[in-house]
């Protein structure tokens, strides 16, 4: 349940979207100061956190406190989730390796017609220059680097978008009483898609779709902001680690895991959506207890 809300639900939109252009207006300005003189690893980090702070937490924390007299509990920041919960969606992320390998292959194969070549040179511009920022964000492939890059990438990261996305983003649309699984979809769609990554589109969609139900069956929002660090960290990891197999001449990564086999991918499948359903029963366990 929600706590008692200040103003009808397009104001809150509008309170919400006018302190976001206004904190993205003053982080813009202040990264664009940091990476004046062309971008590089260390301004690229400094920039990263200026927006993970300034754009994405300020704005969330404002609102918070604007639309309600309890922002902690609007935002789902003061409970932790329980360790089961904890365990049950780490092993999901785990197990899903192999199948979200799978989808993220297939969505960057994506071909479209011919008559829309031009939009899709566009995406894959977009695309590669996204990957170059990446690339230059994660420094030069040493331990230390891949220290700051799990603070930076992983665990703020996590922090500021599950923050914005699904600790008030997708609060507002369940406010305005729209359908829960409507506000999860829609949120997702909307953090998938201002990734501006066309060609990552749907396995960010699909995972932002989980920490959206993560939140819910937890109440907690600490739960997607774990497992979306979680997330990240991994993938930071693969990163660093394909460096040192490019340079040693190995050929394994975890972004390859499973994709030479069909059956291990179909495995993955059936086990991941097993344990999303406990998932889902063990918060149904729990709000029954509640009542009792």
């Amino acid at each position: 349940m929600l706590p008692q809300l200040r103003f009808k639900p397009a104001e809150r939109f509008l309170l919400f979207f006018i302190v976001l252009a206004a904190c993205a207006l003053a982080g813009s300005l202040i990264v664009g100061f940091v990476v004046h003189n062309g971008p590089t690893t260390k301004a690229l980090r400094l920039a990263t956190v200026i927006q993970d702070c300034i754009i994405f937490i300020l704005p969330s924390l404002m609102t918070a406190v604007l639309i309600s007299s309890l922002p902690a509990n609007f935002l789902k920041i003061e409970s932790a989730p329980s360790i089961k919960l904890l365990i049950l969606a780490v092993t999901a992320m785990l197990v899903s390796i192999p199948l979200m390998n799978w989808i993220v292959m297939m969505n960057d194969s994506l071909v479209l017609p011919e008559s829309l070549s031009g939009l899709e040179s566009w995406m894959r511009l977009h695309e590669n220059e996204a990957r170059a920022s990446v690339k230059m964000l994660l420094g030069d492939g040493s331990v230390s680097s891949l220290i700051i890059d799990l603070l930076i990438v992983g665990i703020l990261a996590g922090l500021s978008e599950e923050i914005l996305f699904r600790g008030t983003l997708q609060q507002l649309f369940l406010s305005s009483r729209l359908n829960i699984h409507l506000s999860i979809w829609i949120t997702a769609i909307i953090f998938s898609a201002i990734h501006m990554q066309f060609f990552g589109f749907v396995p960010r969609l699909l995972l932002g779709a989980y920490f959206g139900y993560l939140l819910w069956w937890s109440r907690s929002l600490w739960l997607p902001v774990i497992i979306h660090a979680f997330n990240n960290s991994i993938v930071v990891y693969s990163t660093w680690k394909s460096g040192e197999i490019s340079e040693g001449g190995g050929d394994s990564s975890i972004d390859q895991w499973g994709l030479d086999s069909p059956m291990l991918i179909l495995a993955s499948a059936i086990l991941t959506v097993f344990i999303i359903f406990r998932l889902h029963r063990e918060q149904k366990s729990a709000v029954i207890q509640r009542v009792k």
